[in-house]
């Protein structure tokens, strides 16, 4: 088989990388994009080609012996993207660290390298592919050498560079040089196009045949050749790529080798390349020589002994189910010190041999219930939620990994796969790796002892490791207050919130689901009667036929299977078109109607009878909560829909539902933090703030506002914690962009202490590439200095508006952990069931309304001490809607 030698154009790869991934950015602030793609590009290369040998081929500067001969060589080219600039180190550590040789020559492109290496391969008749996107490479091409394009997964051999150029690869540069290279800043020769440059070259073989026979060519084009003499032969030499340049290399040396593994894994490290360290990180880094099987009693005593005399540990439960309301036990691991765990199976259906529930859970009960014992987990309320399940209350929790790494870093996932690379360089066993998937897939009961003690004890131990790298951290970030006050207990609220479950009445919901029923058949008549045919709503390509095709309306935007069709699009066009508009009422009681109203009456519980959402802790990098199973947070909150939706959410029978809401919390504490006298000032004397703000925009008095000058108003407010544009305010009020901008310039004209706040903010923000709420939640914006302005804006968007919304949710976790005191303090019935966005949910029993209902508004109004006062408003109902 003969040898092939892959030479990748880095250059063409950077840029490609750069504009192919989205602005990305490690929690450090250092622009990543470029560098993901490069990476992913290389590994799909090397893991679809299967080169034997290989290298990589960079640009060492701009300048070259070129711009010596021609100082105009390349100078149309705009220097490199600001946040590009800081990855190009990385590149070529990427690549030597998957040990692909470096080729790069200074005063000579990389081009000419490529061009050399190629040559002296041909001349050992070895094979060449040069991978690139790069169309000057084709007169490079020959029976030994090919390009391949990774990008289009296209090859091009002489016959493509004939049908590209019209001429051989050989005689590539010579139609360059007469119609010129716009991506080199050579002009070629005026009037000359690249169809005539081909069509000379094709006659006389060569821009020297072609000079030295300008008597066969006619008219002005024979001028112009002659006029431009001296120039064409230079841009020939221009695009001629050398194939003789001094570089040094070893072709040995190029033969693909093993990744330097600990290169990587401090490289990805350092970038937060996840999905790469995964790949590549080896099996096992941690040893498993100690992780031990607990099957017999007196082992068993010995760690329950060392459980209890020690000075904290990770503990890990193995299951028969996500749904922790739902799963039975079927193993525990512990660790309580590093590199050492031990796994107790009580629940595996194929074991000779394992100890009994009552045995383990007896003996636990003391060890758990010990506060004095640290207790450490990752995802701990499912662990804590299943063990409370079977009696048992763990006290003394002291650290969840997955929580410390969310308050360190609030974007992305903080599963314990993600968190072993990131922190310990370690690739976990999966569960799929245990378990299987599809077909195969076993439940965690059937899994043999040993696989499923590596599986846990590594799960306990890997905790445990992070722990004490983690713990650190939050201290060395101002965050241990944070963490110890707030998120800890609030989890422990969280969990007793999702045990104690919502009522829901199916029947209210399947009146109304038939209801809905009967409105979209008859929305899908109007539909069909306005598009004058049949067709399938659901069915983007469809409808793509009906709207731009049949209907002739405008597109809004294109993607790679036609035009869209997606809600933002037919909101657009909803404005001058009736079908849309029908499309947008279609679409949104379709969602609600498979979403909520059909699908919550198969969540009721069996054994409980009530609906128990999950309360995500660790999602949103603003600090909210968010709920899933079902999502809360998005059933409408103030149309006809959701209101329905929400008087099936019903109390027990002899108690109510009490609504507890933050009146205007994010508006309240713009007027703490911003100082803005006019602001403090209408909080404080429980003035109409939209209105007011209505009197300020509008310029006129009070008393003359009317009510849709007070929603319009309304929007605005809210609009500035949300740093919205123009564009963004004139489309959510249906006016013209110069007319939001005006109502904008009003605002921050009467309301001046804000206008100056928001600029403070920012420019701390430009200057940290962070913002902190007044809790000192964190959430770095490495964007913000993008060069590319609807990235930088959207990224200042979100910084102002984080210190709001953070805040907000940071007052109510530390009013939902002192709420859940009193109530146990004061041995009150009443439950806490639901926190949707301002908004608490709580059950009661009608004795207990009166005291439940002063006890909430006054935990909440003082969650926090503010320059104006926290309003919260208490309503009571036997659905939640009635209360709400």
């Amino acid at each position: 088989m003969t040898e092939t030698l892959y030479l990748i154009d880095a250059s063409g790869y950077i840029f490609r990388a750069y504009y192919a991934i989205r602005p990305l950015s490690n929690s450090k602030g250092l622009p990543t994009n470029a560098l993901y793609g490069f990476t992913a590009m290389l590994l799909k290369l090397i893991k679809e080609e299967r080169p034997d040998h290989i290298a990589c081929v960079f640009d060492v500067a701009r300048k070259t012996f070129r711009n010596e001969k021609y100082p105009a060589y390349k100078a149309n080219r705009a220097e490199p993207p600001p946040d590009l600039v800081p990855q190009f180190p990385y590149f070529r550590k990427i690549a030597r660290a998957l040990n692909i040789p470096v080729l790069e020559l200074a005063n000579y492109e990389a081009d000419d390298v490529i061009g050399t290496v190629a040559k002296k391969m041909e001349r050992r008749k070895l094979k060449t592919v040069i991978v690139t996107g790069d169309k000057d490479l084709m007169q490079l091409v020959n029976e030994k050498v090919v390009i391949y394009d990774s990008m289009k997964e296209k090859r091009i051999g002489i016959p493509e560079v004939k049908e590209r150029f019209g001429v051989l690869p050989e005689q590539v540069a010579d139609v360059l040089a007469l119609a010129g290279d716009s991506s080199d800043n050579i002009p070629g020769v005026p009037g000359v196009g690249e169809k005539t440059a081909m069509k000379l070259t094709q006659e006389f073989g060569s821009i020297e045949n072609l000079l030295k026979n300008l008597s066969k060519v006619d008219g002005k084009l024979k001028e112009k050749l002659e006029a431009h003499t001296k120039e064409a032969r230079l841009f020939k030499e221009l695009a001629t790529i050398l194939t003789d340049v001094p570089i040094d290399y070893d072709f040995k040396d190029f033969a693909v080798s093993e990744p330097d593994t600990k290169a990587l894994q401090e490289l990805f490290g350092e970038l937060e390349f996840h999905r790469f360290l995964n790949e590549l990180a080896p099996q096992q880094t941690l040893s498993k020589k100690g992780y031990h099987l607990v099957l017999r009693q007196g082992e068993w005593e010995t760690l329950v002994d060392n459980l209890k005399n020690s000075s904290g540990f990770a503990f890990d439960l193995e299951t028969t189910a996500v749904d922790p309301m739902k799963a039975h036990l079927v193993g525990l691991s512990f660790s309580f010190k590093t590199g050492e765990a031990y796994y107790v199976p009580v629940g595996h259906t194929k074991a000779s041999l394992q100890l009994s529930k009552t045995t383990v859970f007896d003996d636990l009960k003391p060890v758990f219930e010990d506060p004095k014992i640290p207790k450490y987990g990752q995802n701990m309320k499912y662990d804590l939620t299943v063990l409370k399940r079977y009696g048992l209350t763990v006290k003394g929790v002291l650290s969840d990994s997955m929580i410390a790494s969310y308050l360190i870093r609030p974007e992305g996932n903080h599963n314990l796969e993600l968190l072993a690379q990131e922190y310990l360089s370690h690739k976990v066993t999966t569960y799929k790796e245990v378990v299987g998937s599809g077909k195969e897939e076993k439940n965690f009961s059937e899994v043999d002892l040993a696989s499923a003690c590596d599986y846990s004890c590594e799960d306990a131990d890997v905790t445990y490791r992070l722990i004490q790298i983690l713990m650190p951290k939050l201290k060395e970030k101002n965050l241990e207050q944070l963490f110890r006050t707030v998120e800890m207990p609030l989890m422990e609220v969280l969990l007793v919130m999702e045990m104690n479950g919502i009522k829901v009445d199916p029947k209210a919901l399947g009146i109304i689901s038939e209801e809905y029923a009967k409105k979209l058949k008859a929305l899908e008549k109007q539909i069909y009667k306005i598009a004058g045919e049949e067709f399938n709503i659901n069915s983007p390509k469809q409808l793509q036929t009906i709207l731009f095709e049949k209907l002739k309306l405008p597109p809004v935007r294109k993607t790679k299977t036609g035009y869209s069709t997606d809600a933002e699009v037919l909101e657009e066009l909803a404005r001058s078109h009736e079908l849309p508009q029908h499309l947008v009422v279609y679409r949104f009681l379709s969602k609600l109607k498979s979403t909520y109203i059909d699908a919550l009456p198969e969540m009721i519980h069996p054994e409980t009878g009530r609906i128990h959402t999950s309360f995500n802790q660790t999602v949103a990098a603003t600090g909210r909560l968010s709920s899933s199973d079902p999502n809360l947070q998005n059933i409408p909150a103030r149309t006809e829909e959701g209101k329905r939706i929400r008087e099936a959410f019903v109390a027990e029978k002899g108690e109510s539902l009490l609504s507890a809401d933050y009146s205007q919390i994010e508006l309240r504490l713009l007027a703490h933090m911003s100082q803005d006298k006019k602001l403090l000032a209408a909080f404080k004397k429980d003035e109409d703030i939209h209105r007011l703000t209505a009197a300020q925009i509008f310029q006129k008095a009070l008393e003359k506002v009317t009510d849709e000058e007070r929603g319009a108003a309304k929007t605005v407010n809210f609009a500035v914690i949300y740093g919205q544009s123009a564009y963004g305010l004139s489309q959510q009020l249906g006016i013209k962009p110069a007319e939001a901008a005006l109502y904008i310039e009003n605002y921050y004209r009467e309301y001046q202490g804000v206008a100056d706040y928001k600029e403070k903010v920012l420019k701390e923000a430009h200057k940290t590439k962070m913002v902190s709420t007044l809790l000192g939640r964190h959430r770095h914006f490495p964007d913000i200095e993008s060069a590319n302005q609807n990235i930088r804006q959207n990224a200042e968007r979100m910084a102002f508006n984080t210190i709001f919304q953070g805040t907000a949710a940071d007052i109510i976790k530390v009013a939902m952990i002192r709420i859940h005191e009193r109530l146990q303090k004061e041995k009150l019935v009443a439950k806490l069931l639901l926190q949707v966005h301002d908004e608490l949910v709580f059950e009661v029993p009608e004795q207990e309304i009166k005291k439940l209902s002063t006890l909430v508004k006054e935990e909440m109004e003082e969650a926090t001490q503010l320059s104006v006062p926290l309003k919260v408003d208490i309503g009571v109902g036997k659905n939640w809607a009635e209360a709400h």
